[in-house]
């Protein structure tokens, strides 16, 4: 969000600082093939509301690149209404906001859904990487817009 470094995060802990190589204000979506969202607690809270980011994700249905987010960071797409008439799993707790964003919510350790993949939780990671560089190799999806 901001240039510098940003503080990362063990669950509620913090973690290691990381240098910020490119914001999502500055960054060009076009540039990337892929997006993926990580997941975290407050991570996904603070880019739900930044319409850059918004527009960011946006980006990557309407031009069927493939998506990948894992734990809350669904709320991104919830936010961007990219998540309707769409099959996916998330943190349990967003379920209900899944929902009733149109989601088709599923409780499994990862969900694909034509170019966009989601899984739950940490212990999701194995098949979610998995899922995730599958559908990233496969590149753009004709199907994957949003609804």
């Amino acid at each position: 969000m901001k240039p510098g470094k940003i503080q990362g995060m063990n669950h509620a802990d913090k973690g290691d600082k990381f240098d910020v190589d490119l914001t999502v204000k500055d960054g060009r979506p076009e540039a990337f093939d892929a997006l993926m969202i990580p997941g975290g607690l407050f991570n996904p809270d603070v880019l739900r509301v930044d319409q850059n980011a918004l527009e960011f994700a946006r980006h990557f249905f309407r031009e069927h690149k493939p998506v990948a987010a894992i734990c809350h960071g669904p709320q991104v797409l919830i936010s961007a209404d990219l998540v309707r008439g769409r099959k996916m799993t998330s943190w349990p707790a967003i379920q209900i906001d899944m929902r009733n964003a149109g989601a088709r919510w599923l409780d499994e350790e990862v969900v694909v859904d034509n170019g966009l993949v989601s899984s739950r939780k940490p212990d999701d990671i194995p098949a979610f990487n998995r899922k995730m560089i599958e559908e990233f190799a496969e590149g753009r999806h004709t199907a994957a817009a949003a609804a």
